[in-house]
């Protein structure tokens, strides 16, 4: 089974990314796929990996230039987490530490500068699209 979290925060602009996604793939239904919506990735979440092969992890990613790009597979975050926001490689790393469980997982992320607001309606909503409908057609 696959399971695809889409996390951040719907009042803050662009960075509703993973979970605008996530409502939009909603629409192509995928088959042995569990979407999972959040305002941040918690320890919690872990509960929702148990059965899972493959997990997906979308947000938005800041960044200064390449706004609306999307990138996979970001670089692992090296930075000390606390725990109302940890990064998806601490969360598998707990699966795999506390379940012996460890899913192959992916991560999708748009940059953007724009946390007030949605800057450039149009580019954001391709993105969503283009993301929502990649995550429909392939099992990663």
């Amino acid at each position: 089974m696959r399971v695809i979290i889409g996390y951040g925060n719907t009042l803050r602009g662009e960075d509703a990314f993973g979970v605008d996604v996530l409502k939009e793939l909603e629409k192509f239904e995928p088959k042995e796929t569990t979407l999972v919506t959040a305002f941040a990735l918690i320890p919690e979440l872990i509960l929702e990996l148990l059965e899972a092969d493959e997990v997906v992890f979308v947000d938005a990613c800041y960044s200064k230039t390449d706004h609306y790009a999307l990138a996979c597979n970001m670089l692992i975050q090296q930075t000390p987490q606390f725990s109302h926001h940890i990064s998806p490689e601490i969360l598998i790393s707990m699966l795999k530490t506390l379940y012996n469980r460890q899913p192959k997982y992916f991560i999708y992320s748009m940059f953007s500068n724009s946390y007030e607001k949605i800057k450039n309606k149009s580019k954001y909503q391709k993105c969503i699209y283009t993301l929502a409908l990649h995550l429909a057609a392939h099992k990663e």
